[in-house]
């Protein structure tokens, strides 16, 4: 090949002028060496060599020994084997990352290559080499190290031309083996889990070489101890003159995901068969009360026909106006039961202050109930939106509870009162001086199924329960204080409703 004229020029000043040696030397290297191997101390090194190691050029003598004070120990010994192959195999250059100290005391990354000078019969006389100072590249290396460590990413590589295979050191860690192992020449494959997650590796190597497109799996694999964990393997093909040359990627370790994943799913599904148990009890109780209340309006009914007189009896008026009652409530909470869906029309705007009254009238009316005393304190105006005959059962369940959990001890109150707790909400809270609660002790079971805290014979645990779910249902919330021997406070909080608002679909799901 016939050498470009500027190129021939370039060669002649090199020869007859210094400058421009200098000029090369000092501008293009970050340090130029040259030595004598016939007698190996003498080394002469020039002062960009020293200066960029941080000494001074003047102090440094021209000797092997020189260089070889501040080089990392390890790196020397691997630094004379390679020069030795490189003596032995022409064909195999000097060419080697190093460490060296710096005159402040820190680690300096040097590329060093280098190449044997012979005499005719030969042997080798001289080496010349040069140094690159690689240390910024080093320093992103770690930190790109760093990352991959904390999320978990190894690198790998296949080279299919040196038939071997290198793993990142976070790899080797991934799959369960020591850092200074030799890796499986088939790559990361052989990790994987034999069967089904082998083979589905096995076809993303196929497809990434067939369809020259990078690859991506997620596959068990198995680990020297008999581990398994979910990996995600990423593989980028890499052709030369039309043939695969090498593969490489990165492998993540994605176990937890996976298994969070996979118990998500678990409870998704889990979730899905309570919820049909609980529609199908929903179904059953509706119906059973339906038939029971109907039947008790039909009794109430004959018994009017049968004695015109009993209309005016006490007991007799509160006996009808509570199958009424029952009988609206279990047609409101049936309806709202089995809908998808709340439909603006479910919600009304309702007189707090009278609902809580008709609520107290059915539970209050006993004689043995006369030595409470009860204050509705709610405002005569105070309206909130809610679905009625939920907010009917949440008053009904709050102030029941108040009384049955009324403390013999101490003449018991129930106060409820109400307001506007900001432009967005309305609270109404039920307060008692009852037995109470500690709810350190027990607050994340205070709205559990089946959960009780007194020894009542009519104690069944599901007020509370029934009682939360209606709130969440409604969008809103509930905050509880109590103490043992002083009392508690149930405090209900619903959201102002825009009437253009969406309304969920489902309820939020009780804690």
């Amino acid at each position: 090949m016939t050498m470009n004229y500027l190129e021939n020029e370039l060669r002649a000043l090199v020869k007859n002028d210094d400058k421009i040696f200098d000029f090369l030397q000092e501008s293009s290297l970050d340090g130029l060496w040259y030595w004598d191997l016939t007698n190996p101390e003498e080394e002469w090194m020039n002062d960009t060599f020293w200066e960029r190691l941080g000494y001074d050029p003047k102090k440094m003598p021209p000797k092997s020994s020189a260089w070889m004070g501040i080089i990392n120990p390890y790196d020397l010994e691997i630094a004379k084997q390679k020069i030795k192959e490189h003596i032995e195999h022409p064909d195999r250059p000097y060419d080697q990352i190093t460490r060296y100290t710096h005159a402040e005391g820190h680690t300096v990354w040097i590329r060093c290559r280098g190449m044997i000078m012979r005499d005719e019969d030969g042997a080798p006389i001289r080496m010349l080499g040069a140094h690159t100072d690689v240390s910024a590249a080093k320093h992103n290396e770690k930190i790109l190290e760093r990352c991959n460590t904390v999320a978990n990413i190894g690198y790998w590589e296949v080279n299919f031309k040196k038939g071997q295979a290198s793993f990142s050191n976070m790899t080797n860690t991934i799959l369960g083996v020591p850092h200074k192992s030799a890796p499986d020449p088939t790559g990361p494959v052989a990790y994987f889990k034999e069967g089904e997650d082998r083979t589905k590796v096995k076809k993303a190597f196929s497809d990434a070489i067939n369809l020259k497109a990078e690859q991506k799996a997620e596959a068990l694999i198995s680990t020297d101890k008999g581990d398994e964990k979910w990996c995600e393997i990423l593989i980028i093909p890499e052709f030369q003159a039309g043939k695969c040359a090498k593969l490489f990627g990165t492998l993540r370790d994605i176990d937890v995901r996976v298994k969070a994943s996979m118990r998500i799913e678990e409870l998704f599904k889990k979730t899905e068969v309570q919820n049909g148990r609980l529609t199908n009890f929903a179904h059953s109780i509706s119906h059973n009360l339906r038939s029971q209340v109907g039947a008790l309006n039909s009794f109430v009914e004959l018994l009017e026909l049968d004695n015109s007189s009993i209309a005016e009896d006490e007991l007799f008026k509160y006996l009808k106006m509570a199958s009424e009652k029952l009988s609206e409530t279990v047609v409101q909470l049936s309806g709202i039961a089995f809908g998808d869906e709340f439909s603006e029309e479910d919600y009304k705007s309702i007189n707090l202050k009278s609902v809580t009254d008709s609520s107290l009238k059915a539970i209050t009316h006993f004689d043995e109930l006369s030595s409470i005393e009860i204050k509705n304190q709610i405002p005569e105006d105070l309206r909130v939106d809610a679905v009625e005959g939920y907010l009917e059962s949440i008053l009904h369940n709050l102030i029941s509870n108040a009384i049955k959990y009324r403390d013999p001890e101490k003449e018991p109150y129930v106060i409820i009162n109400a307001g506007n707790k900001d432009e967005q909400s309305i609270w109404f809270a039920v307060e008692d001086n009852g037995l109470g609660l500690d709810l350190n002790k027990y607050r994340s079971e205070l709205f559990g199924l089946h959960t009780t805290f007194h020894k009542q014979e009519d104690s069944s645990g599901v007020g509370l329960f029934v009682t939360k779910y209606q709130i969440l249902a409604m969008n809103g919330d509930i905050e509880v204080e109590s103490e043992p021997g002083v009392g508690s406070s149930f405090k209900v909080i619903l959201p102002i409703r825009k009437k253009t608002s969406a309304i969920p679909t489902q309820p939020a799901t009780i804690c």
